[in-house]
């Protein structure tokens, strides 16, 4: 069934894209709360070779590691919304995800590029995600070679602000 722009479909794609940006957000900033936020307690999250089960285990697991892990950025990108009907959606995001993983006693960056395929689902009046896969298209592992601009930004400068995990983070202490 196909679905005119019509201001409910407007707004619904206003709030999915919402949704998915408190998702970058949560697992950029390693915040569970916000995560949960974006599914329902009885999600399904697929992602890739690495989990398959309900979402609100994935989250709880992938917070712990994220806590104690490097920096990371969600990117999101190309956004496209299908209504099966005023209650059920189909969103294809195209997100750059950058990590910052330990090899061998030493930092090593990867990008990655890919989608996040996702069905939602609106229950009591909230557009949320009921089901996730993931879908990887490239990715480029190399080691870190941080230079910060070649030196035009200063880490070290106090007016600098270097994101973080958690609620010390500048978007949740703002100005």
């Amino acid at each position: 069934m196909k679905y005119a722009n019509t201001l409910e479909t407007m707004l619904a794609k206003q709030d999915i894209a919402d949704c998915l940006a408190r998702y970058a957000r949560g697992v950029d900033r390693a915040d569970g709360e916000l995560l949960h936020s974006c599914y329902f307690d009885d999600s399904i999250e697929e992602h890739g070779s690495s989990y398959s089960g309900p979402a609100r285990a994935y989250i709880d697991g992938a917070i712990q590691r994220m806590q104690g892990g490097d920096v990371m950025g969600h990117y999101l990108c190309n956004l496209h919304v299908e209504f099966e009907s005023d209650t059920l959606a189909y969103a294809e995001c195209y997100v750059l995800t950058f990590a910052r993983f330990p090899k061998d006693g030493e930092r090593w960056d990867t990008l990655t590029g890919g989608r996040i395929v996702d069905r939602f689902e609106k229950r009591d009046g909230e557009w949320r995600i009921a089901h996730r896969k993931i879908t990887l298209d490239w990715n480029r592992d190399m080691p870190m070679a941080e230079g910060w601009c070649l030196g035009m930004f200063k880490p070290e400068d106090p007016r600098m602000h270097i994101g973080e995990k958690g609620k010390g983070d500048l978007s949740y202490s703002r100005f």
